[in-house]
């Protein structure tokens, strides 16, 4: 429900989306219902309750959405389809390997764009960037990185729409742009809330929202990703970047690196069209 960006429901073989919707949907409901439990108030955990969490396969339409996690607003469903999930982790992936080998990302930007404007026939991302399937086992530094993007990126998605669900938000079909926008900005900031009481930096949203914008400047989405919004979310990670430092992690992570990720995030926001 984040952002609408089309592919052909051919992009990976079926079998890999199975296998992901059986693996990788285990580890995303402990995420959920077992890891963000655990840093809900009592008032959350009431919406949470309340949440059921699925993985669709491609159905027989001519496309699907590769960015389409959503919460049906009705009846507090979360979809989160077996290809996003890949292919969001095949960008995690290729980003960490392109950083790992000294590589420009350019060309996973070019990726996108163009499966986007152009549609299937089109490569999977690892082969149409060179990626090696299994990068991770050739360097700890691809997976370490990969790992981090990936999961705090499924973290800040699944309470993006959790607060969409809590905060009874309306569907965007039926209000206007700009409360659209105000409604997003309002679970950025939960999403934010709860990650920085987990101790997660949310290294995940500069993948998720570079991938996003390449596809989202030119067009009016479900979920529009707005200059100001990212704006918003830059603020909050620069103003306080301390609360995503624990005791625990303080040695790996500094103030330094959320103001680098603030900065990256207002970077993207910077070639947005307002």
């Amino acid at each position: 429900m984040l952002c609408s960006a089309a592919a052909e429901a051919g992009l990976y073989p079926r079998v890999e989306l199975e296998r992901v919707r059986e693996v990788y949907g285990v580890n995303i409901e402990a995420v959920l219902f077992d890891d963000i439990r655990a840093y809900l108030t009592p008032e959350e955990l009431k919406s949470l309750n309340k949440v059921s969490l699925t993985f669709p396969l491609p159905d027989n339409k001519d496309s699907v959405d590769v960015f389409g996690f959503a919460i049906d607003l009705n009846s507090g469903q979360m979809a989160f389809p077996a290809q996003a999930i890949k292919f969001f982790d095949d960008l995690a992936l290729s980003f960490a390997w392109y950083e790992h080998t000294g590589q420009d990302p350019t060309s996973i930007a070019e990726y996108v764009v163009n499966l986007h404007r152009k549609g299937l026939p089109f490569l999977p991302p690892l082969a149409a960037l060179n990626v090696p399937e299994k990068a991770w086992e050739q360097s700890q530094y691809v997976d370490d990185v990969s790992q981090k993007i990936l999961k705090s990126g499924l973290a800040f998605l699944l309470l993006h729409e959790l607060a969409h669900w809590h905060f009874k938000h309306g569907a965007y079909h039926d209000i206007s742009y700009a409360a659209a926008r105000k409604q997003e900005q309002q679970a950025d900031d939960f999403a934010l809330e709860v990650m920085a009481r987990m101790k997660t930096p949310p290294y995940g949203m500069v993948v998720w929202f570079l991938a996003t914008s390449l596809v989202t400047s030119d067009r009016v989405t479900t979920h529009p990703l707005s200059r100001d919004r990212l704006n918003a979310i830059a603020h909050s990670l620069s103003e306080s970047p301390g609360r995503y430092i624990s005791y625990e992690n303080r040695h790996s992570l500094t103030k330094q690196d959320i103001l680098r990720l603030a900065q990256d995030i207002q970077d993207i926001a910077a070639r947005l069209k307002q």
